[in-house]
């Protein structure tokens, strides 16, 4: 494959998820330039199994694009894939060295995210999303030498920011965003939550007082550029939205915008992954 014909398919997708992710676009520019185009491939293999597990409202066609992903992930072990995203990783040194078993966990915890139970609290929301983002996590940070952890914690805490700002959608496909204890705490069963009201905001504002904190006490540098990108902006985002009259319109306005604060967490998360990279 030249770099012709290899380069235009992957910006395709970059431009796709950078629509969704503008953090995604900014963080790119940090990236050092031989690591350049598998790091977005990969964060961009990341996005298309999440929106199977989250964004596909129909159960058999998610089904059949995580089982589509799971034959190509394996394909790609095998040194045979075939889509631009995993060919684009297939040149990394580590890739024929990874087992098949983180592979076919990140497909499996995005399975696991189509029908879930509600979560008792925070605790167990965020236990629930570690069932994709821990091995989605651990691949990220054998093949680019990040921090796993730091990777898995901001990714869970990025999709319960994205779950809470489409709040209606994921109620309408089973999904609850927010857990259980808290809406117990304001006094609202799981239909009045799609259903304006005082309660309802309140619980919201709760909510995002919860993510801030979540987020004051990550450390996200370690997880590369992208994720230093998305925790900033997530954080400022949360925060942002708690302090306004309509917490929910707030987060949704937010979603689309960046804080100067994220190119700055990018641009510290860039130097210390060009020093791993060329140490």
């Amino acid at each position: 494959m030249d770099a012709a014909s290899g380069d235009a398919p992957l910006a395709s997708f970059e431009a796709k998820w950078s629509d969704a992710h503008p953090e995604f676009r900014l963080a790119l520019t940090f990236v050092p330039s031989p690591l350049r185009a598998p790091y977005g491939a990969f964060a961009c293999i990341g996005y298309e199994i999440e929106h199977a597990a989250f964004g596909i409202r129909e159960a058999q066609p998610a089904a059949m694009k995580l089982q589509w992903w799971a034959e190509e992930l394996a394909r790609l072990r095998d040194g045979a894939a075939r889509h631009p995203l995993t060919r684009a990783l297939a040149g990394l040194p580590g890739i024929a060295a990874l087992a098949p078993a983180p592979w076919h966990e990140v497909v499996v915890g995005a399975f696991a995210q189509r029908d879930p139970e509600p979560a008792a609290d925070a605790r167990a929301l965020f236990a629930a999303y570690d069932a994709l983002y821990r091995p989605l996590a651990a691949v990220e940070a054998r093949l680019f030498a990040l921090d796993g952890a730091a990777l898995a914690r901001a990714r869970a805490l990025g999709r319960a920011v994205r779950e809470t700002a489409t709040l209606a959608d994921a109620l309408r496909d089973g999904r609850l965003p927010l857990p259980l204890d808290l809406l117990a705490r304001h006094r609202l069963a799981r239909g009045d939550l799609a259903r304006e009201s005082p309660a309802q905001t309140a619980a919201l504002r709760d909510w995002l007082g919860v993510l801030h904190g979540e987020y004051v006490t990550l450390e996200a540098v370690g997880g590369g550029p992208g994720q230093a990108a998305a925790a900033s902006a997530d954080r400022w985002r949360v925060k942002t939205a708690a302090a306004a009259d309509d917490p929910l319109a707030a987060l949704q306005a937010a979603m689309t915008r960046l804080p100067l604060r994220a190119s700055w967490a990018a641009w510290r998360a860039g130097r210390r992954f060009a020093r791993r990279a060329n140490p």
